[in-house]
């Protein structure tokens, strides 16, 4: 394939999907996945895609679609693995905790098999089985419908269940975030979850990679001030920390 031409189908690849990872491209395109990271530097050194960490992103769209859930376990895996470890320490002996559906909660997740005697709500399929291989934890499922692409809960017998309880501490995530428009998700799917855990936890710990700063999605799920903490990857700039800081949330960088 000619270079303008691969790179062209490139990006109207990634601006059909909002998001793909370089397997995913490397698969669909039939080439080699270090042609696929030489072109994506291309592209994103001429502001024409954004590159992440396991991927690229399209610039031109205003709100961005929601990457799958492959796709989101390849993106910033090593930043993820150090919010999550600075989670940990927020998890006690003996205490309840929700947590939300989501990759960086996964990463959490597996790290809790030293604490004893906790019990655990989660709406991810994922992360409960993850929870069901340590035998001091106690899990509890919120059911309900199932969205079948992401392996998670939403919709009125979920919200049930977190409606009905009380924890000492929820770790959530966002799809993105923004000090003006606070917590938002790509859609309404699971907006009635996540405000139902900010309601029922004492304490709520944001988990956020530093990228869902840079985008803008679909809906709104509460403002930065519903948050007790956010942990999030040194990569955040000062300015956006501060921003974040003056909204009257804690900020810990890692």
């Amino acid at each position: 394939m000619v270079r303008v031409g691969r790179l062209e189908n490139m990006r109207e690849i990634v601006d059909r999907l909002g998001f793909a990872t370089v397997k995913e491209l490397s698969d669909t395109m039939g080439i080699s996945e270090a042609t696929v990271r030489r072109d994506i530097s291309l592209l994103d050194g001429e502001g024409v895609l954004k590159k992440v960490s396991g991927g690229v992103m399209s610039l031109s769209r205003s709100v961005a679609i929601e990457p799958s859930l492959n796709a989101r376990s390849s993106m910033n895996i090593e930043e993820k693995e150090r919010i999550a470890t600075a989670a940990l320490k927020y998890v006690h002996d003996n205490e309840h905790i929700i947590l939300d559906a989501g990759t960086t909660a996964l990463t959490l997740a597996r790290m809790l098999g030293e604490v004893k005697n906790l019990t655990a709500i989660t709406y991810d399929m994922q992360i409960a089985a993850e929870l069901s291989r340590f035998p001091d934890i106690s899990l509890i499922m919120a059911g309900g419908v199932l969205r079948r692409n992401f392996g998670s809960f939403y919709g009125y017998f979920t919200e049930s269940v977190f409606r009905e309880i009380h924890v000492e501490r929820a770790f959530i995530g966002c799809d993105a975030l923004s000090p003006e428009f606070g917590i938002m998700s790509y859609t309404a799917d699971d907006i009635g979850v996540k405000r139902q855990i900010i309601k029922s936890a004492g304490e709520v710990i944001l988990l956020c990679d530093h990228t869902k700063l840079e985008v803008k999605t679909f809906m709104s799920i509460a403002p930065v001030s519903a948050i007790s903490r956010i942990i999030i990857g040194k990569e955040i700039s000062k300015e956006l920390e501060d921003e974040l800081t003056n909204c009257g949330v804690e900020v810990e960088t890692v």
